[in-house]
């Protein structure tokens, strides 16, 4: 292929076709649909007239494929013929390249010969999208039908909300709003990770904390990354759930998607944008993609094709200097005093290591710390628990290849708590009874964790935590108000 003087290969705007099959006046029209130049070599003299149509197409008519015809142009080269051995025929005279494709009828062969490329997805992988397409644009017109007879919808997420519930949240916002309803964005906990905060001031979107009232008066709720039964008390009688988290068994609702296999629910909320063609603001993909970076690890964690897709389609759409500054988010004090702490007061089984902090004035400390010990040396899954509003709060991390954290998680906390996750993330939310401490929470964590420990270690175990929350516990620092 020829060279531009600076060194830059030439621009490939045109395509040479030789062959006669049936797929060459669809192959024409294809590239030249596409402003591409067209010479075609063929042994058919009412091929010319076939393509008479189409403009800019030059066609030179061969004796026989046996030689390449002089004044042959460089590649990419589209052979069009439905016997092998002229296929092969005329790849043994075209100049040796890459850039040579086969086009023919997909019953007659599923696959390229050797030493050719498929022109096209075969149909068989073309249907397989549009299939996945149509399913897609099913669950849409579902979700925009619910809303078109609802006067006061409501989307909601579980607690503090993280920054897939946050993208998925407003991706469901978007197709309602599509419907000219505007619905509520409303959380029932508080918001206390720097990041999050940092988000919802960036989106500038109404999403708040829930108030009286409003749960009440809506006749139409979503839960979005979350499920109802995520609830332990008054769980919302939700219309709409989509979520990847296992199923639970009390999970019912008029509208159900939940994808256990896909990353982020903002997969799932970018792949209905996407398939029915609605507007992504540059706001909306950065909040999508944050989410779905944020679950997966950057792609490293749970991640599949869906998520691959889902960040091809809103990487050039985000807002890529706010999502450097989320990465570069500094840890409020207060937070790091807390990870300083638990480190030092890490207890270590086996390859895990487990840390109670006691009382604590935010979950996200657990949160952060269990992120951070899961890269030492030795350590396949970590657990940080606390107290926080008479709950003791339970963060687990597994590295997903020796643990499923989210089954030690139910298992251990499921009858007694709220509780479950995925392979390599998982929590439990156990509220303490009447006149229980944080001293108190330490035998539930313990005899719960490690129901197959015998008495006596369990007891050595309980009693080492204790020791650790009455000594000396972390600097407890005055927090900034958060600027918006």
């Amino acid at each position: 292929m020829g060279s531009s003087p600076n060194g830059v290969l030439a621009s490939a705007r045109h395509v040479t076709i030789v062959g006669h099959n049936s797929q060459i006046v669809p192959t024409v029209g294809f590239f030249v649909g596409g402003a591409m130049a067209v010479r075609v070599y063929t042994t058919r003299t009412d091929v010319e007239a076939e393509l008479a149509p189409y403009p800019g197409v030059q066609v030179t008519v061969l004796p026989s494929y046996e030689h390449a015809p002089p004044d042959l142009p460089e590649p990419p080269y589209v052979v069009a013929v439905d016997v092998d051995d002229d296929a092969l025929q005329i790849r043994s005279w075209l100049p040796p390249t890459t850039a040579v494709f086969i086009t023919g009828s997909e019953q007659r062969r599923r696959s390229p010969l050797h030493g050719f490329l498929s022109l096209m997805p075969s149909k068989t992988t073309m249907r397989r999208g549009l299939l996945r397409r149509l399913m897609v644009l099913k669950r849409v017109d579902l979700l925009m039908n619910l809303a078109r007879t609802a006067k006061r919808p409501l989307i909601l997420m579980y607690s503090n909300p993280d920054p897939d519930a946050i993208g998925a949240a407003l991706g469901l916002a978007t197709i309602w709003r599509a419907t000219d309803h505007d619905p509520l964005i409303r959380y029932t906990g508080e918001v206390q990770r720097y990041q999050n905060k940092l988000l919802l001031s960036y989106l500038k979107e109404p999403i708040e904390r829930l108030k009286d009232d409003e749960l009440e008066e809506a006749d139409l709720i979503a839960v979005v990354d979350a499920q109802p039964g995520f609830w332990r008390e008054n769980p919302p009688k939700a219309q709409v759930v989509i979520d990847h988290h296992p199923r639970r068994e009390d999970t019912q609702a008029l509208y159900i998607d939940l994808r256990e296999g896909y990353g982020s629910t903002s997969t799932i909320l970018t792949e209905y944008l996407i398939e029915a063609d609605l507007p992504i603001s540059k706001h909306l993909a950065t909040a999508l993609m944050y989410g779905l970076t944020t679950d997966t690890d950057d792609l490293n964690r749970h991640a599949g094709a869906a998520d691959i897709r889902a960040f091809d389609e809103l990487h050039h759409r985000a807002d890529h200097h706010f999502l450097t500054r989320l990465d570069k988010a500094q840890v409020p004090m207060s937070v790091l005093d807390h990870i300083a702490w638990g480190i030092s007061h890490r207890v270590v089984v086996r390859d895990l290591i487990l840390i109670h902090f006691g009382e604590v004035p935010t979950a996200d400390i657990m949160v952060q710390t269990a992120d951070q010990l899961l890269v030492t040396y030795g350590i396949n899954w970590t657990v940080c628990a606390g107290v926080k509003d008479k709950t003791l709060v339970v963060i687990f991390r597994g590295d997903g290849h020796r643990q499923d954290v989210g089954k030690r998680a139910a298992l251990a906390f499921g009858k007694i708590g709220s509780a479950g996750g995925h392979r390599t993330m998982g929590r439990a939310e156990i509220p303490l009874p009447e006149g229980f401490d944080e001293l108190d929470s330490c035998d539930i964590l313990v005899d719960n964790l490690f129901r197959k420990m015998n008495q006596k270690r369990r007891a050595r175990f309980v009693r080492r935590l204790k020791a650790h929350l009455k000594g000396e516990g972390p600097d407890d620092h005055e927090e900034f108000e958060f600027a918006t």
